[in-house]
């Protein structure tokens, strides 16, 4: 069985690889399959996990979600499962049996590599017992992200997983020349192949204002009917009217978050290029700014968090894609098209 690992930590697109190299594959007359181990659990109401179900239609795939997705990751996970029980020789039997019905299988891990590691079930341990060619997804932030790659790609050989290579996704454009001349060159003089290097697209990477309200919850205010556009910044609205205004012009399509008391700063970021303003401390604003928001048609959002709290909240906040999203999924393999070896991916799997 052909089966690709792709590996990578939060942010770094590793679905959209997976949903791009799937395409691939289909077109060329291959059957897909796809498998996630260890899932993601959004909350205790909905326990489907949004790239399975991406996957499952890019795919074709009939297989019920819980066939496709095994366990769940959370930081108290050794609560819900215990050391004693064999969860991976479930997790094997569930590969193999969409193994069986498919010409090659993409397995998309967790967004660490070591996660459930206690159980045995990290991503370059759980890549050897399927014979998998493992490939490294990763965004660029600065120089601690190759370092961070070279202790997967160490981690992921210690455990005897083969290395298919490493493929830079989603990396911001002030860092392409970087990546192509300093990154990519260390990687393969280490013995590592550099697969691609996939530009940011605001389209696939920025989330969507419907995203930041069901992180945050609280109460739409106004913008109901506009809650797909994208936020590619955040800003934080904490300094007086004067300094706000040319730093507000500065960044597009943002979320703009502010106290509710701030009235003049919310007015003032509707006037700039503004998807959502995010209103903190459960405080209801002016009758002008919900007035202008809806003139303008952007969201507004109320939240109960301090300030500090709705940020931290968002730290984690990327872009889910849905099957829905037909322009951003051909944006995806576009992009993938475009930068990537896909030959030597190819050839490395043996197909």
């Amino acid at each position: 069985m052909k089966s690709i690992f792709v590996v990578g930590r939060f942010g770094s697109g590793k679905t959209a690889v997976c949903l791009a190299m799937a395409m691939k594959f289909k077109e060329e007359g291959q059957r897909v399959g796809y498998f996630k181990p260890l899932g993601f659990l959004p909350s205790i109401s909905n326990r489907e996990d949004r790239d399975v179900t991406l996957m499952q239609a890019i795919c074709g795939c009939e297989r019920p979600h819980d066939e496709l997705v095994l366990m769940h990751i959370g930081p108290q996970y050794l609560s819900r499962y215990q050391q004693k029980e064999d969860h991976l020789e479930r997790i094997m039997a569930a590969y193999e049996k969409v193994a069986a019905d498919n010409d090659v299988v993409i397995v998309e891990g967790t967004v660490f590599p070591h996660i459930m590691a206690s159980l045995g079930l990290d991503a370059p341990s759980l890549a050897h017992h399927m014979q998998a060619q493992t490939l490294i997804v990763n965004s660029v932030e600065d120089d601690y992200t190759l370092d961070r790659i070279i202790l997967y790609q160490d981690y992921i050989r210690s455990k005897q997983a083969h290395l298919l290579g490493v493929l830079f996704n989603n990396v911001p454009r002030p860092f392409l020349a970087k990546t192509e001349g300093v990154y990519q060159p260390i990687l393969q003089k280490m013995g590592t192949d550099v697969l691609g290097i996939i530009p940011r697209n605001t389209m696939i990477a920025a989330p969507t204002v419907k995203t930041y309200f069901e992180v945050l919850g609280g109460e739409l205010l106004v913008g109901h009917d506009n809650l797909d556009g994208l936020v590619e910044e955040v800003m934080v609205g904490a300094m007086s009217l004067d300094g706000a205004i040319s730093y507000m012009r500065r960044a597009p399509n943002k979320a703009f978050i502010t106290g509710g008391d701030r009235a003049d700063l919310a007015l003032a970021a509707l006037e700039t290029s503004t998807s959502v303003i995010i209103l903190t401390g459960g405080m209801y604003p002016d009758v002008r700014v919900i007035a202008r928001a809806a003139d303008k048609s952007v969201p507004v959002i109320l939240v109960h968090h301090d300030t500090y709290t709705t940020i931290e909240k968002l730290r984690e906040v990327s872009r889910k894609l849905g099957p829905e999203d037909k322009q951003a999924i051909a944006a995806a393999k576009d992009g993938f098209e475009q930068h990537c070896q896909w030959d030597v991916i190819k050839k490395s799997v043996g197909l």
